[in-house]
């Protein structure tokens, strides 16, 4: 055997072991803003009275169990190959009745992370993540300042590596649900700046630390991705050669452009107000990626009304203030990651 001939068997081995050796792991990470998540009882401080049997909503035990049983067919679909490894949640009222459907109806095994924010609607955000596959190794809950007396959700920041290589690089993951709409653009735009400027503090204290962390932002921000709190604040744009360092990537920009897709339906159109941020750290080829062009809605034909004024949009649970018996207004997205050993 030649020189040649040794020299390209040799490397052919290396190659061989290193691919043997590696070992990569692809995961699930999504969001989905549930639509009021309540229980069936009057909470004494927060502005629960409409859900409730004998409120507005006439909110009773036979309709949250039917939410249970439908939030759960859609979850575990999402999950059906064993991959769903982290999934924000907004608007659920209180651990008491995210614990019931994650315990009694959800039975995934999943873990649950949640604390009681000062939102006056008593809506906050959650976090579901599947030990199998991460694990939580911290966990913060930033609260969002606004002007005068206003409240808004926590933001949820966790901490995670993964299952089988503790001790590993760790992902951050934010989970948010930023101030409404309501009351016109014009108005809450400063509301959602707040949470922009919140995100994008604790972004940069990361970065500092480590350039290349890996980072996801997840949630409902009740602005577009052309939006300046979502651009021109919190730094999420469009992937390309113009990156700056510290930049974000907004993966859902292409959900953004195209005119068939979103996760809401505003007078007739698609929109994206729900959607999945990256750090520059998972496009690295480095600990945790980000699948190339994988951010994508979640939508089964279930989860869209098939007929009437609203054949086409989302099949919601209310519609103008009347009990429509769908499953939410907001359509869940998911991205997928993977992890390099």
């Amino acid at each position: 055997m030649s020189a040649k001939q040794l020299c390209i068997l040799f490397l052919s081995i290396i190659f061989w072991v290193t691919e043997a050796t590696a070992q990569q792991t692809e995961l699930q990470v999504g969001f989905w803003n549930v639509e009021n998540l309540f229980d069936t009882t009057d909470a004494v401080l927060i502005r629960d009275d409409d859900f409730t049997p004998s409120g507005k909503y006439e909110w009773t035990e036979e309709r949250l169990v039917k939410k249970f049983n439908d939030l759960s067919r859609v979850i575990r679909e999402m999950g059906r190959n064993g991959d769903l490894a982290i999934l924000g949640l907004a608007e659920i009222e209180n651990l008491d009745v995210l614990t019931r459907f994650n315990d009694d109806f959800l039975k995934t095994g999943m873990e649950i992370l949640h604390k009681e924010s000062p939102d006056e609607r008593g809506i906050d955000c959650a976090l579901l993540f599947n030990t199998d596959q991460v694990v939580l190794v911290n966990q913060h809950f930033h609260t969002v300042y606004l002007a005068g007396d206003e409240k808004t959700r926590d933001i949820i920041e966790a901490q995670f590596q993964i299952n089988s290589n503790q001790g590993s690089p760790s992902l951050y993951v934010f989970i948010n649900h930023w101030p409404s709409r309501w009351g016109g653009q014009e108005v809450t735009d400063p509301l959602r700046r707040a949470a922009a400027r919140r995100v994008r503090n604790r972004i940069d204290n990361i970065l500092i630390s480590d350039p290349g962390a890996d980072i996801m932002i997840l949630g409902d921000f009740n602005d577009y991705p052309s939006d300046p709190s979502l651009q021109s604040v919190l730094r999420a744009v469009k992937a390309g050669p113009d990156l700056l360092p510290g930049d974000l990537i907004n993966t859902t920009w292409g959900l953004h452009v195209n005119p068939e897709a979103g996760t809401i339906k505003y007078r007739g159109k698609w929109t994206v107000l729900d959607q999945i941020i990256i750090s520059q750290g998972m496009r690295d080829n480095k600990n945790w990626e980000w699948v190339f062009e994988s951010t994508q809605t979640f939508m089964p034909d279930y989860l869209i009304e098939s007929e009437g004024k609203y054949s086409g949009w989302p099949y919601r649970m209310y519609r103008s203030g009347k009990y429509h018996g769908g499953y939410s207004d907001h359509l869940p997205i998911l991205s997928k990651v993977t992890f390099s050993e």
